[in-house]
């Protein structure tokens, strides 16, 4: 894949604006430094040399040579302490704010992204590039722009010594570029294509070393033989990465060596000195400084296209990663708000499903089929059944992680596609199966957010309702004890059923209308699990709760409750009401009850 120059020039052009807008002293600086270096190397070396043999063949003053090494030498100190300063303060600090403002501008499209985005590894691997690399790809842009200013101005100033001195020699370095560029060309192609294909292996190597090391995996490692298997697969990535290496290795060795000994040894290196040392020696028309100061200013001039020319496909490879990251930037999510999007009722009184359907992947068949049912405020909804049925899909739904693919859902008569979409997902309090929890302190963990002074009363109070608040009493910090040990030696390691304590506190931190709890109870035991689901039916009294659960003992104080199977309601209404039809719930609930009847010893 190749892109066409005005494609590479704009891309580059992109991430300049990107780092002009967050840190314009920045790039204005390197520009700036890399002019001036080159132009004072110029009169440092190539016309110092031409200045100071002509002042000896033609018996100049002493005084002369004296001023113009007083000048260069202010030249140089300027340039030292530029660079200095640059080095040691200015661009550090720089980088880390212009790094810090493209991570937190991918972030921000990373969580305004459709949840259907990671359902599709294209989207995963094309997010992964663009997170990856972003740094790495704007150090590159900002790199090829400072190289094109260096290396323009040692151009400028060389060719105009030539244009001046020596026009002839210009069609010496002319050829030399040209065979550069073929060069170049073909090799960058050759490069573009194995990073390519080494790209999926390196994030496989990537992953077999974090399980290695992570603490999620650590006990699984030690008791079972995935070890060995893993390792199996490490070799073959790496074998597969050096076969993938080696595939090209000849074409890149012949082609490195035909560009140094055509464009350069040949070219520049002999035939131009020849030709050199015929016009000073034969037809004498020009001096020995002259002579001299040409061959110095043609290495450099060599040098400094040969490097244009090698930023050439840099810029085209660097272009084909900027394409990535601005695809993902510019992505636009499927579900969103329209820009006279409504407001959300602040006490909403109704919820309902008008024959929705939907699939995750239409090609797959649907998930969910023709579900047709109305929450009203305060009541305590169930959807049970067995894996697979779409009850969590169900709450995604309601949630607008997803929107549907037919039917309609309602909020108080109004489609949820009308209103605001933050402030409506903003009124649903959650806690799924997959909860996490985050290197923070307790308080952060259950506000989900920065917990304030003026937090902690509510934090406390969550944390009571939850059944975790004596747990984190009896901590040393309290609820500023930070969660894991991955930044604080003091900080703690919750069990699971801890853990899942302080993710519920999160649903009673804030007013919100729905409660959604999916498997809440999953990592309590019983007796927990029982007090746990008095707590919710009291701390959530006046609003509205849908419960997920495989175990039905959760269900029995539901309202209402919904039996899903392959996607459709087969059965709802209450308790008892599902005990008498003696269906499909009635044998599931009572095949439950049977493991947590004695049996005789």
């Amino acid at each position: 894949m190749k892109h066409k120059p005005g494609h590479v020039v704009s891309n580059h052009l992109y991430m300049l604006r990107l780092a002009f807008r967050h840190t314009p002293g920045y790039v204005i600086n390197i520009c700036l430094l890399a002019v001036y270096s080159s132009v004072e190397v110029f009169f440092e070396f190539a016309y110092c040399t031409k200045y100071m043999i002509d002042l000896i063949q033609y018996n100049g003053e002493f005084a002369d040579a004296l001023r113009y090494m007083a000048f260069i030498s202010a030249a140089i100190v300027a340039k030292l302490i530029w660079s200095a300063v640059n080095e040691a303060y200015f661009v550090p600090l720089a980088k880390e704010k212009l790094y810090r403002a493209m991570q937190l501008e991918l972030f921000r499209k990373a969580a305004a992204m459709d949840l259907a985005c990671y359902d599709q590894p294209q989207f995963y691997n094309e997010f992964v590039v663009s997170v990856g690399e972003a740094k790495k790809r704007m150090d590159e842009s900002l790199e090829i722009v400072r190289q094109l200013c260096g290396r323009g101005a040692t151009i400028a100033a060389a060719g105009t010594f030539f244009l001046v001195l020596d026009r002839g020699g210009l069609l010496f370095i002319a050829a030399s570029l040209l065979v550069t560029l073929a060069v170049n060309a073909v090799l960058a192609r050759l490069s573009f294509r194995m990073e390519l294909a080494l790209k999926p292996l390196q994030r496989k190597r990537a992953y077999i070393s974090r399980i290695f090391y992570l603490a999620d995996y650590a006990k699984e490692i030690r008791l079972n033989p995935i070890a060995g298997k893993l390792k199996g697969d490490l070799q073959q990535a790496t074998q597969a990465m050096r076969h993938t290496i080696q595939a090209d290795a000849s074409k890149r060795i012949a082609l490195g060596f035909i560009g140094s000994f055509a464009a350069h040894s040949l070219l520049l290196d002999a035939l131009y000195l020849i030709y050199l040392l015929y016009r000073t020696l034969v037809l004498q028309a020009l001096s020995y400084g002259s002579m001299l100061s040409l061959f110095n200013s043609a290495g450099s001039l060599k040098n400094s296209l040969r490097d244009i020319a090698a930023l050439l496909p840099r810029a085209q490879q660097n272009s084909l990663y900027i394409d990535k990251i601005r695809a993902f930037a510019d992505a636009a999510p499927a579900v969103g708000s329209s820009a006279d999007a409504l407001s959300v009722p602040s006490a909403p009184q109704a919820l309902e499903l008008r024959k929705v359907s939907f699939a995750y992947d239409e090609s797959a068949g649907p998930i969910l089929r023709d579900i047709s049912l109305t929450i009203r405020q305060g009541e305590k909804i169930a959807f049970v059944g067995y894996n697979g049925a779409g009850k969590t899909t169900l709450t995604k739904l309601l949630m607008r992680l997803y929107d549907v693919s037919e039917g309609a859902i309602l909020l108080d008569g109004v489609n949820i596609k009308e209103y605001e979409l933050s402030a409506y997902r903003s009124s649903f309090g959650s806690v799924f199966q997959d909860y996490r929890l985050y290197a923070a302190s307790i308080a952060d963990n259950v506000m989900m957010d920065q917990a304030d002074d003026q937090a902690m009363p509510v934090v406390r109070d969550a944390l009571g309702q939850s059944g975790l608040l004596d747990r984190v009493n009896r901590m040393d910090e309290g609820v500023g004890t930070m969660v894991t040990r991955e930044f604080s030696a003091a900080g703690t390691e919750l069990s699971g059923g801890e853990a899942q304590k302080l993710a519920i506190a999160r649903v009673f931190a804030r007013p919100y209308p729905f409660i959604i709890l999916d498997e809440p109870s999953s990592a309590l035991d019983p007796i927990s699990e029982y007090q746990f689901n008095q707590t919710v039916l009291e701390a959530s009294r006046n609003k509205t709760v849908i419960f997920i659960s495989h175990r039905l003992s959760s269900t029995r104080m539901a309202d209402r409750i919904y039996m899903l199977e392959d996607g459709r309601i087969i059965e709802q209404g209450s308790h008892d009401e599902l005990m008498a039809q003696n269906g499909q719930y009635a044998r599931m609930f009572r095949m439950q009850a049977c493991m947590y009847q004695s049996t005789p010893a």
